[in-house]
């Protein structure tokens, strides 16, 4: 009976867990390498390469003296609306709002002004960075309400404003306890400040099992961050019991020692680093990868073959810092893994490490045993790395795989048969690119990676300038909802290497009429731009004049940038850029007449 009671206990102490352990996993990941992926993508979007200045926001000055007026009035709801006004024009890069802080004080420091526009009024001081204020902020923290101390005090920690570091101090040795949200700020805020001198409270915290779970929880992360030694014996006093030892005093245990290097703290991580729950093991491995990736080779295969992504990737983190042949062919196998996050980071982890000599072959040799095998995982990963490898020898596989089952392989083999560029490859591909045109043309019912599938072939056909595809690739120059989107803007493209430097002048003008389609519906943008491009490279001049309609360009768009190119290939002159597009000129609480 006291086991099962025992039982029902854990099960209930983890469900009320499972939220705050989610929250830390999630923070760990961000503590983690960001990690690019290998993907498949269109030759068009970078040749030519084209760059498009970022939008600038264009915020009429004229909007300050309105907000100012609108703070001064006395309905809370003009002030709250310009208090988030001046907020939303600070983070656009909004310049001279500095003369609004006297304002915004008065009205966050007024015991006559509305709660709601107090705390507008507070956001916009913190967005605003308004250090200047913080007595008046410290003191409407203390006056007004927990509300308003939820914005302000994590500010002042930012800020390090030191006068409220006694108060948040005081809070945790607060008999009776202070209130839940306000015990929580006030470590957060310890935390933020970096105030050591905190610890030994922060403990007491930790281990009161009267106090709620996250409270210990938040206590344990904010000890583990501001000490980076000296807190093994307390989470070896947590965790006595070892694995019979709760989860939440598991969990309190490995935060406490989450930044610790000593030898006994590493002896007491790689024990929590094989615990059962996946929180707990991924805290460990984490900082034992930091200590030293040596120490998690032992633990590495049982991680991989956990049930815990974040586990799985910890383990194969350890495998990439210290690799030998074996364990790239461990870590190729988890191409096949379930989770597509932890596949695209070991097909980047696999590249990269294919730069040295003695793990390229085996790495190779790796993919390709995948690539024969059936698994769509593994085989729409090995496609895309093999052909960034550039290993040809995979051309013949990826042919039969331009017809597997599933989308997401047939889009990779597709593009990197684009990649590889093998010409043997040309004319069966011709062959399948012909067979879907005439489907998708006809009223059958088409995949959903048909267009992009369809567009990477006719990609290759320009790339490779195989003139036999010219008849299929002038089938997609005609409006035609049903020839797909990418695939247009892909054959046209195409046809303009296939005639670089050689002007056909039907084809020119065919192209411009794609140009120019303005009609209801009008032409794709993405086929305008490919249809300005390939006249461009086709060195079409007969149809500057025609071109000229465009000029002067409004904004540096995409399209209009790409128009720019193609005269000046076509002319030889030099043309200025378009002014950058702008934004921000609409939309905001009370706007100047006539702006």
């Amino acid at each position: 009976m006291t086991g099962n009671r025992n039982d029902r206990q854990q099960n209930r102490e983890l469900q009320m867990l499972r939220p705050i352990m989610t929250a830390l996993l999630l923070l760990l990941a961000g503590a983690l390498p960001a990690r690019a992926e290998i993907r498949s993508s269109f030759l068009m979007d970078h040749d030519p390469e084209i760059h498009v200045p970022p939008t600038v926001n264009v915020i009429s000055p004229e909007f300050r003296p309105l907000w100012l007026e609108a703070l001064a009035r006395p309905e809370a709801d003009m002030q709250r609306l310009a208090a988030d006004a001046i907020m939303r024009g600070h983070a656009l890069g909004m310049a001279g709002l500095e003369e609004v802080v006297p304002r915004l004080e008065t009205l966050l420091t007024s015991a006559t002004s509305h709660p709601s526009a107090r705390l507008a009024a507070a956001r916009a001081l913190v967005e605003l960075g308004a250090k200047n204020c913080v007595e008046s902020m410290a003191t409407s923290a203390r006056q007004f309400g927990s509300d308003l101390r939820q914005v302000i005090e994590p500010a002042l920690a930012q800020w390090d404003y030191r006068p409220m570091r006694e108060e948040w101090r005081a809070r945790l040795k607060e008999q009776p306890p202070a209130r839940h949200r306000e015990l929580i700020l006030a470590i957060r805020c310890l935390t933020a400040a970096g105030d050591e001198i905190s610890v030994g409270d922060l403990l007491k915290l930790v281990h009161d099992a009267e106090r709620s779970l996250d409270v210990r929880i938040e206590a344990a992360r904010a000890a583990g961050i501001l000490a980076d030694h000296g807190l093994e014996a307390d989470a070896r006093a947590l965790t006595a019991g070892g694995q019979r030892a709760s989860i939440l005093n598991r969990l309190c245990g490995v935060q406490l020692i989450a930044r610790h290097s000593s030898a006994a703290a590493a002896g007491l991580l790689e024990k929590f680093a094989v615990d059962v729950e996946p929180t707990i093991a991924a805290i460990a491995l984490a900082r034992l990868i930091e200590i030293d990736p040596q120490l998690v080779l032992p633990l590495a295969a049982g991680a991989i073959r956990s049930a815990d992504v974040k586990v799985r990737q910890l383990g194969a983190r350890a495998y990439v810092l210290i690799p030998d042949v074996p364990r790239v062919a461990v870590l190729a196998s988890l191409l096949n893994d379930p989770h597509p996050g932890l596949r695209h980071t070991v097909c980047l982890w696999l590249y990269e490490l294919s730069r040295a000599p003695e793990l390229d072959e085996p790495i190779r040799r790796s993919l390709t045993e995948i690539l024969a095998a059936d698994d769509w995982r593994g085989l729409e990963q090995a496609a895309l790395l093999l052909a960034t490898l550039d290993h040809k020898l995979a051309a013949p596989r990826l042919v039969e795989l331009v017809d597997f089952p599933r989308g997401e392989v047939r889009v990779a083999a597709a593009w990197g048969l684009k990649m590889l560029a093998v010409p043997a490859t040309l004319p069966p591909l011709l062959t399948v690119a012909l067979r879907r045109t005439d489907a998708r043309m006809g009223n059958e019912p088409q995949p959903s990676d048909l267009d992009v599938h369809t567009a990477h072939l006719l990609e290759l056909f320009g790339k490779t300038k195989y003139r036999d595809a010219e008849p299929l690739l002038r089938r997609y120059i005609p409006k035609d909802v049903k020839t797909g989107r990418f695939s247009r803007a892909a054959a046209i493209w195409s046809l303009g290497y296939l005639h670089e430097g050689v002007p056909d002048e039907d084809l020119a003008r065919e192209l411009f009429g794609r140009l120019d389609d303005d009609r209801i519906p009008p032409e794709l943008e993405l086929v305008k731009q490919t249809a300005a491009v390939s006249i461009g490279r086709m060195k079409a001049v007969s149809q500057v004049p025609a071109m000229r309609k465009f000029f002067p360009l409004s904004t540096a768009g995409e399209l209009s940038l790409r128009i720019r190119w193609a005269v000046m290939q076509l002319t030889g002159e030099f043309i200025p850029e378009p002014p950058a597009p702008t934004s921000g000129k609409r939309g905001w609480f009370l706007e100047p007449l006539g702006d």
